[in-house]
C-alpha cells in the first residue's frame, strides 16, 4: 500500500503542494515575531546542514556541473525567496501566493532569451490572460496596490528566470545538487545581515524555525520524487494546488477576505499557469547565453 502511494506522482505532487503550503503558513505565522532575514538564513543553513549527509550517503557530487549557472540559479533563487517572503509578511498569504504562481507567465518570456525558444500565439494570448489577471487582482485603480504585491511579482519574476536556468541545469545536474547551491547561496548572502540584526529567538521559535526547514526539505523530496512518475506539465500544474491550500489556510487561520475581484484575477492567473504548463515546448538548441 504504502509502495502503491510512492509511486503515484499525483499523490506525491499533492503532499509536495500540501507541505509547501504548510511553510508558507507557518512563515506568515512567523514573520511579525521575526524578520524575514532570519527565517531565511534558517531555512538555507538548515537545509545544508540537511543535505549534506543525504548527499554523501547518496554519493552525489558537490561541485556539480555548470558550476557558473548553478550560482546565478542559487542566487535568483534566493532572490525570489526573499521577496516571497516579504509579500507573505506585508499582505494575506492568498493574494501573496496566487502573485508568486505568475511565475509560469515569466518563465515563458524569459526562455525566449534564455534558452532561444520562440513564444507560439498560444502561449502570447495565455500570457496576456494572466498579465490581465494580475491587474483585476491587485486593482491598481482602488489604490489597494502596496509593495507587499510588487514584492510578490518580483517574486514571480525571479522564481521565472530560476524555472528557465532549472531546466537548463537538469541535464547535466541532480536535484540534490541544485537545490544545495540554493541553500548554499542563500546562507552566504542573508549571513551578513542575519549576523547584523541576530537576536536569539525563543524556544517555540526555534522550533518552529526547524520545523520549517525539515518542512522545505520534505516537499521538495515529494517533489523531486514525483517528477519521476509523472509529466514534467502534469506535475507542474499539480503544484498549483498549493494556491488552493494556502487559500483555504489563509481564510480559516488568519482571517483573509477573498473579493471578487480576488476570485477572477486568481482564475485568470492559475488558469493561464496551467495553460503554459501543459503546452509542450520545443527542445532548447545546446548552447545558452549563460
Amino acid at each position: 500500500m504504502i509502495n502503491r502511494l510512492l509511486s503515484s506522482g499525483f499523490i506525491l505532487m499533492s503532499l509536495s503542494a500540501f507541505f509547501f503550503a504548510l511553510t508558507d503558513i507557518l512563515i506568515k505565522y512567523l514573520s511579525p515575531m521575526m524578520g524575514t532575514i532570519q527565517i531565511a538564513f534558517v531555512r538555507f543553513s538548515l537545509g545544508v546542514l540537511m543535505l549534506v549527509p543525504v548527499m554523501r550517503a547518496r554519493g552525489e557530487p558537490f561541485k556539480g556541473s555548470s558550476t557558473r549557472v548553478l550560482l546565478v540559479r542559487g542566487f535568483t533563487g534566493t532572490l525570489a525567496f526573499l521577496c516571497l517572503l516579504q509579500s507573505i509578511a506585508m499582505i494575506p498569504l492568498s493574494n501573496a501566493m496566487v502573485l508568486f504562481y505568475t511565475f509560469p507567465l515569466f518563465a515563458t518570456l524569459f526562455s525566449v532569451p534564455l534558452l532561444k525558444e520562440p513564444l507560439t500565439r498560444t502561449e502570447i494570448g495565455l500570457t496576456i490572460l494572466g498579465t490581465v489577471g494580475i491587474f483585476v487582482l491587485i486593482n491598481p485603480s482602488s489604490h489597494a496596490l502596496t509593495m507587499g504585491h510588487l514584492f510578490g511579482l518580483l517574486a514571480a519574476c525571479f522564481a521565472g528566470i530560476t524555472v528557465v536556468l532549472i531546466r537548463r541545469l537538469r541535464k547535466e545536474n541532480g536535484p540534490l545538487v541544485i537545490y544545495f547551491y540554493f541553500c548554499l547561496i542563500g546562507g552566504i548572502i542573508t549571513l551578513p545581515f542575519f549576523a547584523a540584526r541576530f537576536s536569539l529567538p525563543g524556544l517555540s521559535q526555534s522550533s518552529l524555525l526547524v520545523l520549517l526547514a525539515v518542512l522545505y526539505l520534505v516537499a521538495q523530496i515529494f517533489m523531486n520524487q514525483g517528477f519521476k512518475y509523472c509529466k514534467a506539465s502534469e506535475g507542474s500544474v499539480i503544484m498549483m494546488s498549493e494556491v488552493m491550500f494556502t487559500g483555504i489556510a489563509g481564510v480559516l487561520i488568519f482571517n483573509d477576505s477573498l473579493s471578487l475581484s480576488f476570485w477572477v484575477g486568481a482564475c485568470l492567473i492559475v488558469g493561464s499557469g496551467v495553460g503554459l504548463n501543459v503546452i509542450p515546448r520545443q527542445p532548447p538548441p545546446i548552447k545558452t547565453p549563460l
